[in-house]
């Protein structure tokens, strides 16, 4: 079976499954809807109606036609629609995460109270046993005291309040969603770092590298917001550009605008470099890598792949590498080199002559390799990950997410034995939604050691 095919049959089964979380937690609310307010049962029935085909459209196309499902959902139905739903599926799984940890959590009590020892259940059998006569002395007296007893009143305000707190956290969902909708489109935050250099290498005191990656153009990125983009990095007056993959989302007629974006950015000294990203390749499915590769470099793009270029600043030179994203090519396709080779071709072609070794790579798991290598460089620049879009924090170098599995390397900046690696959050994203995780431009500022 062709990767493609593979990749459509997951995003179907993936459909599948969120339509039936979306009917089972639909149905969960049409019920508490219908208990609230009986006598507007028609009024309940249209809302939910409505709100589960607003919510649970982008689930059903996926259902429907997997990967092409998706594509056509974006194509054909209004961004500020689509934008609406696709944050209301992230409200779902922060309403259904905390409920299934819950639910979990209760079953495991209860497994853990059956399978309390015998023992255990023999010792309160003789409690029992030997506290029975007191016990059948007292229930005439409990039964004549429950006689007296009145029935208690129903606190109608308790009861509202307890009512309005059950819709507390599908509201509070609902409201931080929709929230990371609006600061997906906010103005891209620039994040500085340093990187320190050998203080006789005085013309790169100062020098200023721009880093922009995950635009995911054509995936709720349109050809305004790709204008902000460009002006957020023209603005730095950064001395070199560079792009590290998944400028465009999966499919080659989004060359177009992404070598607009190319073109109009001004680094001043003139030279942008570019790594490919997996999302290269899937939008290579629709005509060719070549074909990427060559509109890329026609807008004025540096492509490496596992190559190094020397760039030469006044006296000084800087070495800028990039690797391949590491992955095997499609069935009737070359594969592409294996990392490991990668890495040593493009790390060999950086002499160690004290410049400072520069190294782009779109997956910051490839520094896990790159790190052990006796092939030395200072500073790698990876995206990929996109921080999670949903950021939770950070304990230590592990940045809490729950859209990303727990592992290094998610998000910000990391060093290990002298060698650095920065992971940039990306200006596009998978879903048009971030939380505690803006759209980001790196600034890498080489400064005296």
């Amino acid at each position: 079976m062709r990767w493609g095919a593979i990749f459509g049959r997951v995003y179907q089964l993936a459909g599948i499954a969120v339509a039936i979380v979306h009917g089972l937690l639909g149905l969960a609310l049409w019920r508490r809807l219908r208990a609230a307010f009986p006598r507007h049962g028609t009024w309940v029935n249209g809302l939910c109606a409505a709100g589960f085909l607003l919510l649970a459209h982008p689930a059903l196309f996926m259902a429907v036609a997997g990967w092409s499902g998706l594509r056509a959902l974006q194509r054909h139905v209004p961004e500020p629609l689509s934008m609406a739903s696709m944050g209301l599926q992230v409200a779902l799984l922060l309403v259904a995460l905390p409920l299934a940890i819950a639910a979990a959590a209760r079953a495991a009590l209860r497994a853990l109270r059956r399978a309390r020892p015998a023992r255990g259940v023999e010792a309160t059998a003789r409690v029992a046993a030997a506290a029975q006569p007191a016990a059948d002395a007292a229930q005439p007296q409990a039964a004549t005291a429950a006689d007296a007893a009145q029935p208690e009143a129903v606190d109608e305000r308790r009861r509202r309040v307890v009512v309005a707190a059950t819709w507390a956290l599908p509201a509070a969902a609902v409201a931080v969603s929709m929230g990371g909708v609006l600061a997906s489109r906010q103005r891209p935050v620039i994040t500085r770092i340093a990187l320190p250099v050998r203080r006789e290498l005085t013309s790169l005191h100062g020098l200023t590298i721009a880093q922009l990656s995950d635009v995911h153009v054509g995936n709720f990125m349109d050809a305004e917001r790709l204008d902000e983009l460009r002006d957020a990095m023209n603005a730095l007056g950064a001395d070199l550009h560079v792009v590290t993959g998944d400028l465009l989302d999966h499919h080659v007629s989004q060359l177009e605008l992404s070598t607009r974006l190319l073109r109009g950015l001004r680094p001043a000294r003139g030279e942008t470099f570019f790594c490919m990203g997996n999302h290269e390749y899937i939008a290579a499915r629709s005509a060719d890598a070549g074909t990427i590769v060559k509109g890329l470099e026609e807008a004025g793009a540096q492509v490496l792949i596992d190559e190094a270029r020397e760039v030469r600043l006044g006296g000084d030179r800087l070495w800028m590498g990039a690797i391949d994203y590491p992955s095997r090519g499609r069935s009737g396709e070359a594969a592409r080199r294996p990392l490991r080779d990668g890495l040593t071709r493009a790390l060999g072609q950086m002499r160690d002559d004290g410049a400072p070794r520069v190294l782009l790579s779109h997956h910051p798991g490839t520094f896990v390799q790159a790190r052990d290598l006796p092939l030395p460089f200072d500073l790698m620049l990876s995206g990929h990950t996109h921080g999670g879009q949903i950021s939770l924090g950070r304990i230590g170098e592990y940045e809490l997410t729950p859209l990303l599995a727990a592992a290094h390397y998610h998000n910000g900046l990391y060093e290990h034995r002298g060698r650095r690696l920065y992971v940039n959050a990306g200006a596009g994203g998978w879903l048009p939604v971030r939380i505690n995780c803006p759209p980001e431009i790196t600034l890498v500022e080489l400064v005296p050691a």
